[in-house]
């Protein structure tokens, strides 16, 4: 968790800010890297978590209890936003003096985060689900992982990106994640940000109906 949460994404913090001409917008850098940490905690881990639930015939004693899908996503989560709460933290303390910013922690940032936790957590269950086995969620996840940091402004801004790589990016939870996430780190919330929020509320609430309605746990 400390290798995925923290390392990664000062490493890539490093390599755009030193190599690359991310000094001009710091507090970019910073929110895609908080947003890197999560995907690479919360999305990787409940995806390995779920799929080594269905090797080992876990899921099907959860379908014997008056629990439902929805939920359990929802726990395992929760424990994943535990471990990566931390490193979250981490990274914005460490990336703010890297960078040289100034910036205060407020309470709308806790909130935030468990929004775009679930969001990822959610697509990291069905890929662990779906997958034949562990090693092909395993690389599935690190696909998406990789997509869901290029594909929009995560890491760079608009306009270095393609028109067409913007499109997309409007339609996934880690593009407006870390939009919302930059908002809440400079304490300016005018603009994009309550549509972002809608956006990840709504996102989460589908996901929550896909899960509970959609997807087979159980082994043919």
């Amino acid at each position: 968790m400390a290798i995925n949460g923290l390392i990664v994404p000062m490493t890539t913090l490093y390599f755009l800010k030193t190599i690359g001409d991310g000094s001009s917008r710091p507090e970019l850098l910073l929110g895609g890297n908080v947003i890197i940490s999560l995907i690479f905690t919360t999305m990787y881990g409940t995806s390995a978590r779920f799929s080594f639930m269905r090797t080992f015939g876990v899921l099907d004693y959860y379908a014997t209890l008056p629990v439902s899908k929805g939920l359990l996503v929802l726990a395992v989560n929760a424990g994943f936003l535990v471990l990566s709460m931390p490193t979250a933290v981490l990274t914005i303390f460490i990336g703010q003096w890297f960078l040289g910013l100034d910036i205060s922690l407020s309470p709308v940032f806790f909130g935030l985060v468990p929004l775009a936790s679930f969001s990822l957590s959610a697509v990291g269950a069905f890929v662990g689900v779906a997958a034949p086995n562990f090693d092909a969620a395993n690389t599935i996840t690190g696909i998406l992982q990789f997509i869901f940091m290029g594909v929009g402004p995560v890491l760079l801004p608009e306009e270095r990106l393609p028109p067409l790589v913007n499109l997309l990016g409007q339609f996934l939870p880690s593009t407006h994640a870390a939009t919302a996430l930059r908002h809440t780190l400079s304490g300016d919330y005018s603009g994009s940000f309550y549509l972002d929020l809608a956006f990840l509320v709504l996102f989460d609430i589908a996901a929550m109906l896909f899960v509970g309605y959609k997807m087979e746990w159980r082994r043919s």
